[in-house]
């Protein structure tokens, strides 16, 4: 068991289904490919993952809103807001500020966050 806590106050355990909730500040490339590094509002902690890895509301498509989110193809970019997926493979530590390893679910890019950005599966 792990001592490990999600933003809602629910324990993380590994194999766990995670939603890392971020904002984009920076983009290179565009479409379902682009690389992505996101802001969480925990630490402030960064990581880099591929435009299809997270969700994020459809913002038209224009000069700024060029990459591709994972729920069909929704146009975002930077300064919107995004929820990454991902499944924990990893955890160091405890509380909302345990570092959780998270491999992604469209490039299987392994990024660590901290436990108090995502939401969990685990009820």
């Amino acid at each position: 068991m792990s001592n490990a806590v999600n933003q809602d106050g629910k324990q993380i355990n590994i194999s766990d289904s995670v939603s890392i909730n971020a904002r984009v500040t920076a983009q290179s490339g565009t479409g379902s490919l682009a690389q992505m590094v996101c802001e969480t509002a925990w630490s402030p902690s960064t990581y880099v993952c591929q435009a299809n890895d997270s969700n994020a509301a459809d913002h038209g498509n224009d000069s700024t809103h060029t990459a591709l989110s994972f729920n069909g193809g929704k146009n975002y970019g930077p300064g919107d807001q995004c929820t990454t997926l991902g499944t924990v493979v990893g955890i160091s530590g405890s509380g909302v500020t345990a570092a959780l390893t998270v491999v992604l679910v469209s490039s299987l890019t392994t990024v660590t966050v901290p436990a108090g950005a995502v939401r969990s599966d685990n009820k």
